[in-house]
């Protein structure tokens, strides 16, 4: 038996609540009386002139979609069911839409707060009553603590010129009833959202350009003296592709929080039960309990809301990083797999094709991971632009022929036949140049050869990694268990006319900082960055995470549950500038109980390894790596532990003189 389309029916609840129970109650009848008298022929068709249905029914956005999903055929003005329709399936819808209806009409009284929000119509509402559990962040990333006022001036400053279902809501040109091609039409309506100008300087006030301009001119300037002189003919990457990196690398350290679950306010409990999912005007709630409290987790597909709240799972991810790449100009697509993930893809002129980006684990050109790293099996990918649809499933898959034969949702020529009709709504909505459609035929041409030459590409190591987003056992959970996230220092331009580098890490912040020191030591020093996220300046990992005793009140890094070794790796490049070690003092900080091991390598370039700090001495490339073994327990072996409120604590900290 078929699954039934939710989604289409959570989407009619985008009308307004008196239109939209007047039409479920509609269709219910419509379904109740075929399913209590199935060989009655007159339940089975409406009439599409009917003025009742086109009133009380049709006028509801979104239910005619539904109607087709659930079996109704629309042929000589008529929408009619089938007798080969399960009535099995008809009661699946007929019971999921019921329940979304009652719980529209008679949602769920939540602990009320006061806040300031954004209102439907994109103005700002103050002392606005929301939900328990909902979260807003106002101010830019960066920017210190601020008082009420400011928060206030920062929430109107983001705002969009349209409200939500406005900004997305377009003629359909699908006439189908295909779930797979349906779920394409109104993917490809959603991202017209980046387009509002009054939203895109909203976003571009939230980015510190300036800040990620100087870090990319810091690369390029590596990169050049890297390959000054280099004999192997590889291309330097352009700014732009560099900013992006910046900008990847910011948006998951600094601005936007990966949500598993809402923690218990009481307790801490960080894996509290999630109960029930709920639609409250418009949008899918999570519901959580703990303790006897309810918190709920607001699900935004509205960029507007996610610059606000900025936290999310991959879906919100996604969203809001392409749109914010849409803010800073770059041609961007939202990309949407049926393998239960979505990402970004962007245009890079210097390299003549789309660049693969996972903001979720800050991984850029690594298409294959998610088939050989994830162990996912690739189906349909698709790509979603202002003026572009492009099935790019190619592109996600070494293995075409086995994709190929899982593609079974509909016809091959069915699916070119609706990303036809989608590009043509797209770019005649976009008022597209003729130069414009002759660059964007040209690159669907040259990408279609390079997808098809990806069949059987062997994956680069970094397509071989696991997934590093999500708790431990979300991703367990998903077969996506390991934390792989690569980082190499490499000096700035102060830290090489200052020849020294300095990197330290807080496990009670979870917060790396690099600083340069002042005349005496620490009086006067100079923070220069700030990373969110132990694994956000690691290069390599395997069986670690951070773990956080509530009851103690403690943090430190430790092996993951149920296994019995693990190494981190830090990643340090001196060589680049021509400068080595002159001066080297460590500080890291480890527990062992029970006869548990914490190992420290230092290894060079040409893979010598030594446990003597000294012997960095004069080396101008190394890694230093921690390997955690043995004791009767996975926490009997820990890095970094201190106590949570030791937040001006440092149980990592390397200090290097350069020469």
């Amino acid at each position: 038996m078929a699954a039934i389309n939710q989604a289409l029916v959570l989407a009619l609840e985008s009308n307004p609540k008196e239109s939209y129970v007047v039409a479920t109650e509609t269709l219910l009848r419509l379904l109740d009386n075929i399913i209590r008298e199935p060989q009655n022929a007159k339940y089975r068709t409406v009439r599409l002139e009917n003025q009742s249905i086109k009133e009380k029914l049709l006028s509801a956005v979104g239910m005619k979609q539904l109607m087709l999903a659930i079996g109704f055929i629309e042929a000589n003005g008529t929408l009619t069911v089938p007798s080969n329709v399960l009535l099995a399936n008809l009661r699946k819808y007929r019971e999921f839409i019921h329940e979304r209806k009652e719980l529209i009409k008679n949602p769920p009284k939540a602990a009320p707060t006061a806040s300031i929000t954004t209102n439907t119509n994109g103005g700002t509402v103050a002392n606005t009553i929301l939900p328990s559990g909902s979260s807003m962040m106002f101010l830019p990333a960066g920017s210190g603590t601020g008082t009420k006022q400011e928060e206030r001036k920062e929430l109107i400053d983001i705002k969009a010129s349209r409200p939500f279902h406005a900004r997305i809501e377009f003629p359909r040109v699908l006439q189908t009833s295909n779930t797979l091609l349906l779920q394409l039409e109104l993917l490809s309506d959603q991202v017209m959202q980046y387009e509002d100008e009054l939203l895109l300087v909203g976003g571009r006030s939230v980015i510190p350009i300036d800040e990620l301009t100087a870090r990319a001119k810091d690369k390029l300037i590596q990169w050049q003296r890297l390959l000054h002189g280099s004999a192997n003919g590889e291309q330097e990457p352009s700014h732009e592709d560099l900013l992006l990196e910046e900008l990847t690398a910011w948006f998951k350290a600094d601005f936007f929080t990966w949500v598993n679950a809402l923690p218990c306010l009481v307790c801490g409990n960080e894996k509290t039960q999630l109960v029930q999912s709920i639609v409250i005007d418009g949008v899918r709630v999570e519901v959580y309990k703990c303790c006897g409290q309810l918190r709920h987790f607001y699900r935004y597909n509205d960029v507007e809301k996610l610059l606000q709240t900025r936290k999310g799972r991959c879906g919100e991810w996604a969203n809001c990083f392409t749109f914010l790449c849409r803010c800073l100009g770059y041609d961007a697509r939202y990309v949407f797999s049926t393998g239960d993930h979505v990402w970004t893809e962007v245009w890079s002129d210097r390299r003549q094709r789309w660049i693969h980006v996972d903001p979720c684990e800050n991984v850029l050109d690594a298409p294959l991971m998610y088939e050989h790293g994830w162990k996912k099996e690739i189906t349909y990918v698709f790509g979603f632009a202002c003026d572009d649809v492009q099935d790019v499933s190619w592109r996600y898959s070494s293995d075409h022929e086995a994709m190929m034969q899982r593609r079974n949702a509909c016809t091959e020529k069915l699916l070119l036949e609706a990303i036809r009709k989608l590009r043509v709504k797209r770019r005649a909505g976009a008022n597209c140049t003729q130069e414009r459609l002759a660059l964007l035929r040209r690159r669907t041409f040259d990408e279609g050869i390079q997808m098809l030459a990806n069949a059987g590409r062997m994956p680069t190591p970094a397509e071989r990694e696991g997934r590093s987003s999500g708790s431990l056992e979300w991703r367990l959970q998903r077969g996506e268990q390991q934390v792989n996230t690569r980082y190499m220092f490499i000096p700035t331009e102060e830290e090489v006319q200052a020849k020294q580098f300095n990197i330290r890490y807080s496990c009670a912040l979870d917060c790396y900082e690099r600083f340069l020191k002042g005349a005496s030591n620490r009086v006067n020093e100079k923070i220069t960055e700030k990373s969110k996220g132990w694994e956000s300046r690691q290069f390599l990992s395997k069986n670690i995470f951070r773990k956080e005793e509530h009851d103690w009140k403690m943090v430190y890094l430790a092996r993951t549950e149920g296994t019995d070794e693990a190494t981190i790796e830090w990643n340090f490049d001196f060589s680049v500038q021509g400068l080595r070690v002159k001066q080297v003092e460590l500080q890291f900080g480890q527990e062992t109980y029970e006869g548990a091991k914490v190992e420290l390598y230092y290894i060079k370039s040409d893979g010598s390894q030594s446990q003597s700090l000294s012997s960095l001495c004069e080396c101008g490339k190394f890694t230093l790596q921690a390997r955690l073994s043995g004791g009767t327990s996975w926490q009997h072996a820990q890095l970094f532990r201190q106590s949570k409120s030791a937040i001006d604590e440092y149980p990592f900290e390397m200090n290097i003189v350069l020469m």
